[in-house]
Order: structure tokens, then sequence, then C-alpha cells
């Protein structure tokens, strides 16, 4: 595998690490529920704040992975791998 070919799966991973936690957030967001039967008190303040600072590290994840991918470009060198 060259290393265009692998630059390009880390930014796929990248991606899907960003998305990781998407479906959780919001589902915690209670968004499609009506106002009477919302997930609420402590414990659901609690689960969407620690979901918030999980998509953040997440994120930070991420852009360490796209900057593998954009080394890993540059190790090519233009060789067309």
């Amino acid at each position: 595998m060259g290393a265009k070919e692998e630059a390009g799966r880390i930014r796929q991973l990248a991606e899907d690490v960003r998305k990781l936690l998407d479906q959780p957030i919001e589902i915690a967001a209670d968004r499609h529920v009506k106002a009477d039967e919302r997930w609420q008190g402590p414990t659901a303040e609690k689960v969407r704040g620690e979901l918030r600072v999980r998509k953040g590290r997440l994120g930070s994840m991420a852009d360490d992975l796209e900057k593998s991918a954009v080394r890993r470009d540059k190790e090519d060198g233009g060789k067309g791998n």
C-alpha cells in the first residue's frame, strides 16, 4: 500500500472518529420528544456533559489523524505509489 492510499485511509478514519458520538448525542438531546417526556435531572445533565467532553476528545484525536495523513502524503514525495 502506498503512502497516498494510507493517507486516504487515515483521513477516512479521522472522519469516522469525528462522527462516532453523533448518534448518542442526538439521542441524549431528546430533540424529538415531547417536553413532558424528556430525560431530565442531574444524571441526564451529567451524561450530556460527558458526551460533550468525549466528543471534544475524539475531535482532537481526529485532528491528530489528519495531521498524520498529511505527513504520509509528504512522505510519498509525489512518487504516486
